[in-house]
């Protein structure tokens, strides 16, 4: 019977002065986790967050390079070079880590708390915003301007349980939309997320039918669209939290929906929420467009109507 060889092992230390032995091939997380030493990762070690990253005292010169997952979190937070992933170092040589984050710093231990409970998931995120509300709450009285408010928002959480959408969060004169959240069908969650849109636009236009002697003049929206990544739970204070999502897609739809002032448009629809759902939109439609905050352009489809 062949016997493997024995994999070399080699000393891990804390800064803490606590030294446990790990072997070849095992991450600093890992260790850490199989003798029972508390250290934090939210996603649970897949180099998706930065919670585990520790600082490396001795021995940095002696471990392998980063690779591209490590390195583009990383990126993200500005690290120095000797701050490095637990769950992704696997060191050949003895070393010396201080942990950069409290050890309680968790997804269990925000569960029912305040804080961030999530999971990531390919999710469609929908922005919406009426247009001209600051101008309406100088020309009417506060109660005349909630009642068409109520009515507006009436007619989007109507839209969105009609085409299976997530009211997230109410941001003054709108509110933000989830699709897919659960992860199971993201190309259906993104067709959803462009019929939504298209029966808010019919809302809107029976506000404006309904109310066309009350109103000085017809009621505009935007709506801003995109697809991607993101984490998606339970999000907010104490006794307060709600299912919302977090991430670079959220922040690039709600840049969306800004963008449908500057363009003149109803609609913006992300090239990639297009292509997700799997609908043709025009190629007449698309242009590239600059967001603040993202280093390359989009290309997004403007539109005034879906449908």
């Amino acid at each position: 019977m062949i016997v493997d060889p024995p994999k070399p092992v080699f000393r891990l230390t804390r800064s803490c002065g606590t030294t446990v032995l790990l072997a070849a091939g095992e991450s600093v997380l890992e260790t850490f986790r199989a003798h029972g030493i508390p250290h934090a990762s939210v996603c649970g070690g897949k180099g998706r967050c930065t919670t585990c990253r520790v600082r490396v005292l001795d021995g940095v010169e002696s471990v392998a390079p980063p690779e591209p997952l490590e390195i583009e979190a990383l990126s993200r937070i500005g690290a120095p070079p000797e701050v490095r992933l637990a769950c992704q170092l696997r060191p050949a040589c003895d070393l010396t880590v201080m942990p950069l984050l409290p050890a309680d710093a968790t997804a269990e231990d925000v569960i029912g708390g305040g804080g961030l409970d999530g999971h990531e998931a390919l999710v469609t995120v929908m922005f919406i915003d009426l247009r001209g509300s600051t101008a309406l709450g100088e020309s009417r009285l506060p109660y005349d301007v909630l009642f068409i408010l109520n009515r507006f928002f009436l007619e989007m959480t109507r839209a969105l349980a009609a085409s299976g959408g997530h009211y997230s969060n109410f941001t003054g004169d709108g509110l933000m939309a989830l699709y897919g959240q659960d992860g199971r069908d993201p190309a259906q969650a993104a067709r959803d997320a462009l019929n939504g849109a298209g029966l808010m636009l019919a809302g809107l236009e029976r506000i404006n039918r309904d109310l066309a002697t009350e109103l000085p003049q017809p009621l505009r929206m935007g709506i801003g669209i995109h697809a991607g990544e993101a984490i998606v739970g339970s999000m907010g204070p104490p006794g307060a939290q709600i299912v919302s999502a977090i991430g670079d897609t959220v922040n690039t739809a709600a840049r969306l929906e800004g963008l449908t002032k500057e363009l003149e448009c109803a609609v913006v629809v992300s090239r990639r929420a297009a292509r997700l759902a799997g609908v043709s939109l025009g190629d007449d439609t698309v242009q590239l467009v600059s967001l603040k905050g993202r280093s390359e352009p989009v290309e997004v489809h403007a539109l005034d109507r879906l449908g």
